[in-house]
């Protein structure tokens, strides 16, 4: 029996038109199943569309589960890559770091230079004094003096004001201000300010102002400051001087000494890493350099 696309079809319009094919009892029975029919074909369909929805819904969620590991992936390879640019802006400052260990080192070594052009000036006598050759040497020559003579003292803590002399030696160890003059030998371990005359002048003191004249010798330890002239027979020099040496024998220049001015003697020793700013001339050699260089 055929189906009715519309269920509600209205009864009495079916009634008319199967109304000569049979009794009303029978036109309703059939009716009734009719409809009966179309509604169970309705609820057939809703629940297949219901059915359909759900299914719909289900493979949309499983789709968007399934994108999500992709879209993590793509998340994780985006990540990925800030990390290999973070690396290579790291080792951008390691290069850099490099370039201030050689500025530190360039000062260093110019310091290191200073240093070593510190010994070619003013010795420090107040270091060395104890070490000094010419200040021991002074105590024996004082020493042997006051075994043979007359020694005069100025000890530590005195002060004299003016010229003073003597027959016999002189031992230095205060402050003298005024010209030294002695028949024998002066040693100088403390201050003076003059002009010292003696048969032999040791010197061993921070400063002297004034010239050295002797018959003998006269030597400069260590560290000693001279600012005058040296006239003698002999002279040995430590220390520095500032001024004309004038000797008739032998001068040795040790490698601690600083002379500014002209030396002249009969020979001269000048030891390696000793400074003289001056005129040499061995004026008193006993040679006729001129002859040499004349035309025979």
């Amino acid at each position: 029996m055929g189906t009715f696309d519309d269920a509600n079809v209205d009864k009495d319009l079916l009634s008319q038109i199967f109304a000569d094919e049979g009794d009303d009892a029978e036109t309703d029975a059939l009716l009734n199943e009719m409809l009966s029919d179309e509604k169970e074909d309705t609820n057939t369909s809703e629940d297949d569309v219901l059915k359909d929805l759900l299914s719909d819904d289900n493979d949309t969620e499983e789709t968007s589960e399934t994108d999500t590991p992709e879209e993590n992936s793509e998340e994780e390879t985006q990540d990925a890559v800030p990390q290999d640019t973070m690396e290579e802006t790291v080792e951008v400052p390691a290069v850099e770091e490099d370039v201030p260990e050689e500025s530190v080192a360039e000062p260093e070594a110019k310091e290191e230079k200073d240093e070593k052009a510190e010994p070619a000036a003013k010795p420090d006598f107040a270091s060395r004094s104890d070490n000094d050759p010419i200040m021991r040497e002074a105590k024996e020559v004082m020493d042997r003096e006051r075994n043979n003579g007359t020694v005069t003292t100025i000890t530590s803590g005195t002060t004299i004001r003016g010229g003073i002399s003597s027959d016999g030696s002189l031992e230095v160890m205060g402050v003298i201000t005024g010209d030294v003059e002695c028949q024998g030998k002066v040693s100088i371990i403390g201050q003076v300010s003059g002009n010292v005359i003696a048969s032999e002048v040791y010197v061993s003191t921070q400063r002297l102002e004034g010239s050295l004249s002797s018959e003998g010798t006269v030597k400069i330890g260590v560290g000693t400051v001279i600012i005058g002239d040296i006239d003698a027979t002999s002279a040995y020099i430590a220390g520095a001087v500032k001024g004309d040496i004038d000797v008739n024998g032998h001068v040795e220049v040790d490698s601690t000494a600083i002379i500014k001015g002209n030396i002249k003697a009969k020979s001269i020793q000048v030891n390696n890493g000793a400074v003289v700013d001056g005129y040499c001339s061995l004026n008193y050699a006993g040679v006729n350099l001129d002859d040499f260089f004349d035309e025979k």
